[in-house]
This record gives structure tokens, sequence and C-alpha cells, in this order.
């Protein structure tokens, strides 16, 4: 197994975590606790903005666990021939972006409640 396969298949799996922690919050499974989900101050003092404030970040996981997992499986398709530290770069790049922005997405969420 190559460098670059092994860190496809390393941020594919991170991907789909993301997608299966995301889709319980989406569908407002949760309910307020002090382990998973966004929490803050204002999350845990009402269950509304809890629920409200979770399905963004719900769906902001599902949307970046999708996009590492299609980044993965282009890189592991397309860029072989990418220097190995290239390859985790990129896919590191699109993990932390999409972490970024689904924080930014709460937040703004949560100041709108």
């Amino acid at each position: 197994m190559t460098e670059i396969t092994f860190a496809a298949l390393l941020f594919s799996m991170v991907g789909v975590l993301y997608i299966g922690l995301g889709i319980p919050l989406l569908q407002g499974r949760i309910p307020p606790n002090r382990f998973y989900g966004s929490r803050t101050k204002k999350t845990l003092s009402d269950e509304r903005i809890w629920y409200a404030v979770n399905r963004v970040t719900g769906r902001d996981l599902i949307i970046g666990g999708v996009a590492v997992v299609i980044t993965s499986v282009g890189i592991h398709f397309f860029g072989q021939s990418l220097d190995p530290h290239h390859a985790t770069t990129i896919l590191l790049t699109v993990l932390v972006v999409s972490v970024i922005v689904m924080v930014i997405n709460s937040l703004l969420a949560q100041r709108t409640m």
C-alpha cells in the first residue's frame, strides 16, 4: 500500500466518521449534553437553541465529511503521482477548512437565536 493510498483511506474513514456524527445532530436526535454537539453556554441553556444550532452543525459535519471522502477518492485515483506530503496537505486542508466552516456556521446560527 502506497503512502498516498494509506492517507486516502485514513481520511476517507475520518470523512465517514464525520458523516456518522452529523446525521443524528441533523435529525435532532441528540439531546443537550456535555460531550457531543455544539456545546456552549447558550446552546446548553435552552433546548430550542441546542436543537437549532446542532442541526446546522450536523449539516456541516455531513457536508464536510462528504468533501473529505470525495477528496480522498480523488487523491487515490488521480493523485498517485503527487508527493505524499502534498497529498496529505490537500486532504488535511479540506478537513481543517470544513471544521472552520462548521464552527463559523454554528456560531452564526447561535448568534441569531
